[in-house]
């Protein structure tokens, strides 16, 4: 008898074993399907994860659209506030915070569209989706745009949060005229993009990176060329920030390796809170089933 409980205990243990192991490698390959050829690109075969939240039940959500539309005022007030405010003969466009801003607008606008259009069903675009099913939906032109802006701005908006709070904050040599503003597009961007990003459905691609950081390319190429044709601050100062002053490039070229640095840093974080967040909704579908909720 004690060998025979000895054998199912080991055969127990080697099962147990097995089966995480087994785990442990479905993992690993998930993770290595993230960095195949095809996942540069913005085709995907749940097209309705772009209109509907990671959170609610049923195909249309009053909350949601409410949410969309609130989210993208809350970003179009920030704009006309500071554009108001810091147009400063046009040199409101120059920073990168301020196109941070637009960016976050651009997309809350987008994405309000596409729930709007969704909850409304107007040009049949729900019902198509639901009679050809998910898998055999085509990813439309506006989807992909609303993907490639939601994974810019995601990144820029952290970018611009981190590299402000560690390093310009009061070193800007320059008076702070708004300080209540200044903490909204430095800090609130960061945030409502984050409550944002727990509350889409849609996938986080990896690879995907590789767009947002054709924003800082753009970016610190615009500030050479600007600094080379003269260009000032609203306070008469050679360069937009401090840490991009062209008069010393190697100051220039480390902010650049370093910015570079914190966007693949983003990449792998988002990756895992979209990991931890799609666990959880199963968690919790799980527990609140008909089945498990008849049990308790």
């Amino acid at each position: 008898m004690c060998v025979s409980k000895l054998y199912k205990d080991n055969s127990k243990y080697v099962y147990q074993e097995s089966m995480h192991l087994t785990g442990k490698f479905a993992k690993k390959k998930r993770l290595c399907n993230e960095f195949q050829v095809k996942n540069f690109g913005f085709n995907h075969n749940r097209v309705d994860q772009f209109y509907r939240s990671q959170w609610q039940s049923g195909e249309r959500s009053w909350f949601y659209l409410i949410y969309r539309w609130i989210w993208m005022l809350c970003f179009a007030g920030v704009f006309l506030v500071c554009l108001s405010l810091q147009y400063s003969d046009g040199k409101y466009f120059i920073f990168m915070t301020n196109w941070g801003v637009m960016l976050g607008l651009l997309t809350q606008f987008v994405a309000a569209v596409l729930v709007t259009r969704w909850q409304f069903n107007i040009n049949s675009l729900r019902t198509n989706i639901c009679e050809m099913g998910a898998q055999g939906s085509p990813t439309t032109p506006l989807v992909k745009v609303y993907w490639l802006l939601h994974g810019v701005t995601m990144s820029v908006s952290l970018v611009i949060t981190t590299v402000y709070w560690s390093i310009l904050h009061g070193k800007m040599n320059k008076p702070m005229r708004f300080p209540v503003l200044s903490f909204v597009t430095h800090c609130l961007n960061s945030v409502f993009m984050l409550i944002d990003f727990l509350m889409v459905g849609f996938p986080v691609r990896v690879l995907h990176t590789v767009y947002a950081m054709l924003l800082p390319i753009i970016y610190f190429s615009f500030t050479i060329v600007y600094f080379l044709c003269g260009g000032m601050d609203e306070y008469g100062n050679h360069y937009v920030y401090p840490i991009l002053d062209w008069t010393s490039p190697m100051r220039g070229v480390i902010t650049f390796a370093g910015v570079f640095t914190l966007y693949c840093i983003y990449a792998i974080v988002f990756y895992s809170i979209y990991k931890f967040k799609r666990f959880l909704h199963r968690s919790f579908s799980t527990i609140w089933s008909p089945h498990c909720v008849g049990l308790i």
